[in-house]
């Protein structure tokens, strides 16, 4: 009866925790790789990606070479009590059903990625890092038969059209003023956008611009795929030691904290 029991309560079980495991499945049916895909392009981490998990930090571990120098992975490290080495929980996947969809994804440290292709052959995703400045950078984008989109978190004045600024305007100004003294002193037309001036071969663009629509050509199956289609699907966790400069993190960290005020 206990053992009944505790069946019926893991099949309950949201089938997205058990993506917390490492996972490892190759030549699976589509049906079967699609319930994986399905699981991690539905979550609600997909479109809102947190970096890895720190785990702990402990000093630098000893290691000298034979000059006696302190080193760590290869670097020689002159002061190595001004180092820590943090450690970090990553996490990657990657799955594909053998009939064209797919997804895969990581999270780092400072960076994170999750991306996907369904069935119609849109291909879509997030993508999100640290700045040197401490701002998260967040992207999110899509490809289907109108091209390429995206979106991001940039302040509004980043994304505007670049603006001359008053010193700029003033070089304009006086390098047509010498312009126009020159030419009228040479007997030629001092206006310089004058059509006498313009190249041969100018480019016009098209008074009408038809709209672009992508074209997929049909799959075909190379000659060494035989057989059913198959599918895969693995994810899993992995330790990621890292080098960290104490006064630099303190830094970063006061950036970041000033930035989320």
């Amino acid at each position: 009866m206990k053992c009944s029991l505790l069946n019926i309560l893991l099949l309950m079980i949201s089938p997205s925790l058990f993506l917390a495991e490492n996972i490892f499945k190759i030549n699976i049916s589509p049906q079967e790789a699609q319930e994986y895909l399905n699981q991690v392009t539905s979550s609600a981490g997909f479109n809102n990606i947190e970096y890895a998990p720190k785990t702990g930090e402990n000093p630098l571990p000893e290691s000298r070479n034979e000059k006696g120098e302190f080193v760590y992975m290869g670097r020689v490290i002159d002061r190595p009590e001004d180092f820590v080495e943090e450690h970090y929980d990553a996490h990657q996947y990657h799955g594909q059903d053998g009939l064209g969809q797919f997804a895969y994804g990581y999270k780092d440290w400072n960076q994170g990625k999750n991306e996907k292709k369904d069935q119609s052959g849109t291909v879509s995703g997030t993508y999100k890092y640290v700045q040197p400045t401490g701002r998260d950078f967040i992207a999110t984008y899509y490809a289907d038969r109108t091209g390429f989109h995206v979106e991001d978190n940039r302040p509004e004045h980043e994304k505007s059209p670049p603006t001359k600024t008053p010193a700029v305007r003033q070089a304009e100004e006086e390098h047509f003023k010498l312009w126009s003294e020159l030419a009228a002193a040479a007997g030629r037309n001092p206006d310089p956008f004058a059509a006498e001036y313009q190249q041969e071969g100018h480019y016009e663009p098209p008074q009408q611009q038809n709209e672009y629509v992508h074209q997929e050509p049909p799959y075909v199956p190379g000659p060494d795929e035989q057989g059913e289609p198959k599918g895969f699907f693995y994810a899993f966790d992995y330790n990621v030691p890292l080098l960290r400069n104490k006064e630099e993190r303190a830094e970063l960290e006061q950036l970041r904290a000033n930035n989320n005020n």
